[in-house]
């Protein structure tokens, strides 16, 4: 077991990418604490997984949440944390001449101060040693038309990780991001694209298929394990070639 008795942090666990990522992990002999907000969703996590999980309903963009959170992982399991994946986000299209300033700024508040506060309140409990995964995007590097404040929420993610990296450095806590690209997820279906958009995406990719949530846990488990100890402020590209030999 590659992550025996860690404790390992996953916003946004109880769905898609972040829930896949969480069940691997325990797979891999982690310890896991997750936040949503799908109350349901948190309780059936919470009933499958006992004991060796904490699941919360909570809210990243809500700093005192967050606090919370972290005090009751500390109490839960009485041990600092060694893992921290900071996957919690949103994605939604955002027209120029349409989108407003409430939708605009809801995306930020998710996707990048969700992300910087999350890290920031984890920061107390970590471990030296430990690994900060950043869940970017393949958007963060490419223009999509109508994408816009996702596209940027996700650019500036990439840039935290490397500016994290380099403040954490000296307190040998690493800080990597991942790059996913179009990914078969409740995020993805959530977009209302139509089935001819669908099709089009998917042949745009060089591997000719979109990824499953399942590929991209297992290249966070790479970033969480010691297997990945000689890397910080990287971004790892989990989509398909996209990003090299192919384009949106």
């Amino acid at each position: 077991m590659r992550l025996k008795n860690k404790l390992a942090i996953i916003t946004g666990g109880n769905s898609g990418i972040g829930y896949a990522v969480a069940e691997l992990f325990l797979r891999e002999g982690a310890k896991i604490a997750i936040t949503g907000r799908d109350k349901k969703k948190i309780r059936a996590a919470q009933d499958k997984w006992g004991p060796k999980a904490l699941c919360c309903q909570t809210d990243v963009t809500e700093l005192q949440a967050l606090e919370i959170f972290f005090e009751k992982v500390q109490k839960h399991f009485a041990q600092g944390i060694d893992i921290l994946v900071a996957n919690a986000g949103i994605s939604q299209e955002t027209p120029l001449k349409d989108t407003t300033e409430e939708s605009f700024n809801k995306i930020i508040s998710i996707n990048v101060n969700g992300v910087f506060f999350t890290v920031q309140k984890a920061l107390p409990y970590l471990k030296k040693g430990s690994s900060i995964i950043l869940v970017a995007s393949l958007a963060a590097k490419q223009g999509i038309k109508n994408f816009s404040a996702y596209c940027a929420s996700k650019a500036a993610v990439l840039s935290l990780a490397k500016c994290l990296a380099a403040e954490l450095v000296s307190e040998n806590i690493r800080v990597n991001s991942i790059s996913p690209g179009v990914v078969n997820t409740p995020i993805l279906h959530g977009l209302q694209l139509s089935e001819d958009n669908l099709k089009n995406w998917s042949a745009s990719i060089p591997l000719k298929r979109f990824a499953k949530a399942e590929e991209i846990a297992q290249s966070m488990l790479f970033l969480a394990s010691e297997e990945s100890s000689y890397l910080t402020g990287a971004d790892l590209a989990v989509d398909g070639g996209l990003s090299g030999i192919g384009s949106l």
